[in-house]
């Protein structure tokens, strides 16, 4: 809920509940972005589990992490700049998002696919689980900060 309120997105975790739950009454399939990074440095792995601990109350058929990438011409750039909000580090990004695979209990598509992952992940949660914390372990253990953030600037405008 705080990141959804510093990004002024005008719903709280307790909307996205009901209104998720009305899709499901109705029969309608729905999928979830989710966009890692958004909690800012130092608080990701715990908007992480409380994304989970959302999610694992839900059907959806697809959650979708992609990265966090700050243009200058944004209004979280003016925050950074500003002092109000700093950005995680792209390793921190993958710990955070280890932590949404960790803690994930439902059966869904996960699927971190977008361009702006330096890293194309996919697989059935949760039997595909382990093989997805071992790719995580692997590029947090294997890749170093700057190669991952040298990346992220060399990405086009989305």
């Amino acid at each position: 809920d705080a990141a959804l309120s510093f990004m002024r997105k005008g719903y709280t975790s307790r909307d996205i509940l009901a209104q998720c739950r009305r899709l499901e009454q109705a029969g309608i399939a729905y999928g979830f972005f989710y966009l890692t990074g958004i909690s800012g440095r130092g608080n990701g792995e715990t908007g992480a589990k409380a994304t989970a601990e959302l999610f694992n109350q839900l059907h959806p058929f697809l959650i979708g992490p992609n990265m966090l990438t700050i243009y200058p011409d944004s209004d979280l750039y003016r925050e950074i700049q500003n002092g109000n909000w700093q950005e995680e580090g792209e390793l921190e990004k993958y710990r955070e998002m280890r932590t949404l695979v960790q803690n994930l209990h439902i059966s869904t598509y996960f699927a971190a696919m977008g361009a702006s992952n330096a890293f194309q992940l996919r697989g059935r949660l949760p039997e595909d689980r382990e093989v997805l914390l071992e790719m995580l372990d692997s590029i947090i253990s294997e890749m170093s900060e700057d190669d991952l953030l040298r990346y992220r600037r060399n990405l086009p405008h989305l």
